[in-house]
């Protein structure tokens, strides 16, 4: 069994340890502050997950991938577009992986979404997140960024062309932007929690609602629901990064993700 370390045991890293507990062994688990250098001096360990706050993960990132270690960092990876640039490159020039935390593109819903869309043409993609919180960080950088992978992963163009901030408790508890072909609307001030993205093509639709995915029927107006495989998303996401050469979310993904969004904050 693939023997990993885990750093970073706030809320997200225990759901990581949660999964990583069922499909990996897990030497260490620890926080920042802890001295890293035993975990990468330790032959033992192939893989490192960072789960610390993002400002951290630049430099734990670069030094696990010096010690030759495969890393996964929790989205969006780095404070920068360009420090993680440096750890995509890191990663390329020593054969390692390198993946960043975004899931949607591995839930179920996604993937039979890719699947039933892949030789048509989209023409329009319609995302709608109500949730309540968290509001200590920007909703563009740690939210809008999950719809952009999904509209990344269902191969639309990103093109923006406008992004509305309202403020409730934050600066940005409402965003609504707009790509070309894209509409998104954010808000994280709503105790109702539903996640709804409606893609259309010319003669047809599909909505995936939360965790369930319907086509829509135009001539009867009504929803038909499509059976799913029952994995959750966040075991999809870690089992593609151990088993797979190339993950789906890795470094370069994440990265045109990242730039588009400093696009859209621009």
């Amino acid at each position: 069994m693939t023997k990993v370390a885990l750093i970073g045991l706030g809320r997200w890293g225990k759901v990581l340890l949660g999964e990583l507990s069922k499909l990996a062994g897990v030497k260490y688990q620890c926080d920042s502050k802890t001295d890293l250098g035993q975990i990468f001096n330790d032959p033992e360990v192939e893989t490192v997950f960072i789960a610390t706050p993002t400002e951290t993960h630049f430099e734990i990132a670069q030094k696990a991938l010096e010690a030759g270690k495969h890393v996964f960092l929790e989205k969006p990876g780095t404070t920068r577009s360009s420090d993680l640039e440096k750890l995509v490159k890191l990663a390329e020039a020593k054969k390692l992986k390198l993946a960043i935390g975004y899931e949607f593109p591995h839930h179920p819903a996604a993937q039979k979404l890719k699947s039933l869309v892949s030789d048509k043409k989209i023409r329009s993609i319609h995302f709608d997140w109500q949730k309540w919180g968290t509001f200590k960080d920007d909703a563009v950088i740690h939210l809008l960024c999950h719809e952009v992978s999904i509209a990344k992963f269902l191969g639309f163009e990103l093109k923006p062309l406008s992004c509305k901030k309202t403020k409730i408790i934050s600066d940005s508890d409402i965003v609504e932007t707009e790509f070309e072909g894209i509409s998104s609307r954010i808000n994280r001030v709503s105790p109702i929690k539903q996640k709804t993205v409606t893609v259309l093509l010319d003669d047809s639709g599909y909505i995936w609602s939360n965790h369930e995915l319907f086509s829509i029927n135009f001539e009867t107006q009504s929803l038909e629901k499509i059976e799913l495989l029952e994995i959750t998303p966040i075991s999809a996401e870690i089992r593609d990064f151990l088993t797979s050469d190339t993950p789906l979310s890795n470094g370069s993904f994440a990265l045109e993700i990242f730039r588009t969004i400093e696009k859209v904050r621009s």
